[in-house]
């Protein structure tokens, strides 16, 4: 009876395996492997959604012919839900791999309904019988794309010419169009030098530049117009040739909310009477795509001797992978030994010394004695030294290969950087790139196996999108710059030995915190942002698909990864920060913070610190109390630092990498400041202005 029971159980599998295969084959293709292509990587609201399905690879089972009629039939969700916002849509024949149609014939498939939720949606497919109308397998997540709500649009600005003299007249033209189906009332189209309204302006430029374009502005349904000015602006008072830009906002009745902004084209102003030299940039971000700013600046010797010829010795070569230590721990330097002359080293001695932040001798060791070396030979050694606990300073391992008669033969010189390290880290930025003021700290911690996490806030989708595109950006642009931003993140923090899976992103909008912070509080009341005309995250691969444009359901993030990482130590932005988003990502933190306190889910000795702020704004500023940080930072670490900011093309260009620093010249110490009282003064800065 058992025999006989196993038998059937057997036969049985075997029977499901074989008509697993049948069906398999009889479908003719993997599902699993069909990717459905949008024509657009976003769209309005009232657009229609197209797609095409990616061919399979050749030679797989998706090229088999279909030996049984099927018919695919897509879903639409919303990221982050399971229900469907629509179902049961079908897709023709001509989109199945086996059809003679051309692949990259596109398919209406939805169109997007005006009142839809903007954010992240995507495709699920599935393939029925069309018989039974019964479902074969289960749906699979094919592709996505995103939504957004654009209200205005600045289609063209137009300037009379390229080469202006200062005082001259700069002449404009300015299209816009009403791309809603409702008519628009009250806006305000302003002309300016080139800005960004969430940028607080220096006392000095504070609407000194705006030019009033059009105040209480209507557009019907549909609607477009276009504006002329003979005196937009008037070219600045310059001292040299130089590149200048000019922004037009469109603002709403309250000039309270942006609607759109664009950018005009570069041009060039120069004094009277001079025509050079001729620039490659003007002030600061302007333009980006050069490596130097001007011919003078290029350095054609520095980067020859990165070191100095006293840290540059081919007879001894350290390895640099560690030279960030915690105060009381033993480092282990690694180094070799090399006889670069065409004579025998013979009975030479290596000593090593630790010197201290003073230059005063703080341990001796004997490496080797009576060493013999052949010319061109080479020995690896390693010698250790503890550093006094509680220390912190930039030392110094010092390597000296002397002959029997005390004669120094070679020295060479590596630093190494010590500080009290916590056991944890959580750093919060406000864009993609803000962690560079942290490069010391990140190296500190990887070369420690120190658990760091990153969390950005925004995808910097604003920065330089315009000039990325070289020309201003529609939603879809704005998506793409800040998935780009991100891949640049990765990138430079990869350098850093961070691996992506410790770097989280929220999807704010660039420069749009504030609103986030003051007005839209509720999830169910978000902010629609400018650049992406989204009021939901719509980006892929974020933390949390579609997160809410509210400060609630973003305090409510921040709390989780606080709570998920249990840090000892936050790092975030100045609270009193000129960006808005630079002092939000703090307040954003220290809300959470205080929650997660009186929920009694983090330590009240939970340490905050802030960056350096580099540029105050007028705003009211924060209550708390600071005690200056200074976090000492080893050369290697820092000339890491610098390669690492490299990697963010699309802000600066490559004219990062043409300011480059030699080993001296790169700073030894970062400044933070730690915020003694995060637990107190709750609610001082949600209400006000931006």
């Amino acid at each position: 009876m058992i025999v006989g029971r196993n038998l059937s159980r057997t036969a049985l599998r075997t029977l499901v395996l074989v008509a697993a295969l049948v069906l398999g084959s009889a479908q003719g293709w993997s599902q699993a492997a069909l990717k459905a292509v949008p024509d657009q990587t976003s769209y309005n609201v009232g657009s229609q959604v197209r797609i095409r399905l990616a061919q399979p690879a050749p030679g797989t089972d998706a090229e088999r012919p279909t030996a049984v009629p099927r018919e695919l039939v897509a879903t639409i969700r919303y990221a982050g839900e399971s229900r469907p916002v629509a179902k049961d849509l079908p897709l023709p024949d001509s989109l199945l791999p086996s059809s003679a149609k051309d692949p990259s014939e596109y398919f209406d498939l939805w169109r997007v309904p005006r009142d839809a939720r903007t954010g992240r949606y995507e495709i699920d497919i599935a393939e029925r019988d069309p018989r039974p109308h019964q479902s074969i397998g289960n749906p699979v997540r094919t592709g996505s794309f995103a939504v957004y709500r654009k209200v205005v649009h600045l289609e063209e600005i137009k300037l009379d010419k390229t080469f202006y003299t200062t005082g001259d007249q700069v002449a404009a033209v300015v299209a816009l169009k009403n791309l809603a189906d409702h008519p628009l009332s009250g806006l305000r189209v302003e002309f300016s030098k080139r800005y960004w309204p969430w940028i607080a302006q220096t006392s000095e430029r504070a609407d000194v530049d705006t030019v009033t374009l059009a105040d209480s502005l209507s557009l019907p349904a549909g609607g477009a117009k276009e504006i002329r000015s003979a005196r937009a602006a008037v070219a600045a008072d310059v001292k040299q040739p130089t590149v200048s830009q000019y922004a037009v906002v469109v603002w709403d009745r309250e000039r309270k909310n942006v609607l759109d902004i664009a950018f005009t084209p570069i041009v060039f102003v120069r004094p009277p009477g001079v025509d050079s030299p001729r620039p490659y940039a003007g002030p600061p971000g302007l333009p980006i795509q050069y490596l130097h700013p001007d011919l003078s600046s290029i350095n054609t010797s520095s980067y020859r001797r990165f070191y100095p010829p006293e840290l540059d010795s081919p007879a001894i070569q350290f390895e640099h992978s560690h030279t960030m230590f915690a105060s009381g721990s033993e480092a282990t330097v690694n180094f070799s030994v090399r006889n670069p002359t065409s004579a025998p080293w013979r009975g030479v001695s290596v000593r090593a010394r630790l010197l201290g932040p003073d230059g005063a001798e703080m341990a001796s060791n004997a490496v080797a004695d009576a060493l013999d070396l052949g010319p061109g030979a080479t020995v690896d050694k390693s010698v250790p030294f503890r550093f006094p606990a509680e220390s912190a300073g930039v030392y110094r391992a010092e390597v000296q290969v002397s002959e029997s008669s005390g004669a120094i033969l070679a020295t060479n010189t590596l630093e190494l950087a010590v500080n009290p390290l916590p056991k944890s880290i959580l750093i919060f930025c406000a864009h993609p790139d803000d962690e560079g003021a942290h490069h010391g700290v990140i190296r500190a911690a990887v070369e420690n196996h120190i658990p760091i996490h990153f969390v950005y806030f925004t995808s910097g989708d604003a920065g330089s999108c315009d000039r990325y595109y070289q020309h201003s950006c529609a939603p879809a642009e704005g998506l793409n710059f800040g998935a780009l931003r991100m891949d640049e993140a990765r990138a430079a923090l990869g350098h850093l030995g961070v691996p992506p899976e410790d770097i989280y992103f929220l999807g704010l909008p660039d420069g749009g915190s504030g609103h986030v912070w003051y007005d839209d509080v509720k999830a169910s009341d978000p902010y629609l942002s400018v650049m992406l005309a989204s009021d939901c995250a719509p980006y892929e691969g974020l933390a949390r698909p579609n997160l809410p444009y509210a400060r609630e359901p973003v305090v409510e993030m921040a709390k989780e990864l606080i709570e998920r990482f249990k840090p000892e130590v936050i790092y975030t932005g100045h609270p009193d920060e000129r960006h808005v988003d630079h002092r939000t990502n703090n307040w954003f933190v220290v809300k959470a913070m205080q929650e997660l306190l009186r929920q009694g889910s983090i330590p009240s000795s939970t340490i905050l610190l802030t960056d350096q702020s580099y540029g105050p704004g007028p705003q009211v500023h924060a209550p708390y109390r600071y005690q200056k940080n200074v976090f000492f930072v080893s050369g290697e670490a820092t000339a890491l630092g610098q390669e690492a900011g490299w990697y963010y093309q699309s802000q600066d260009g490559n004219r990062a990498e043409g300011s480059l620093r030699a080993f001296d010249r790169l700073r030894r110490t970062e400044v933070h400041w730690q915020v003694l009282d995060w637990k107190d003064h709750e609610g001082w800065n949600e209400t006000g202005a931006h």
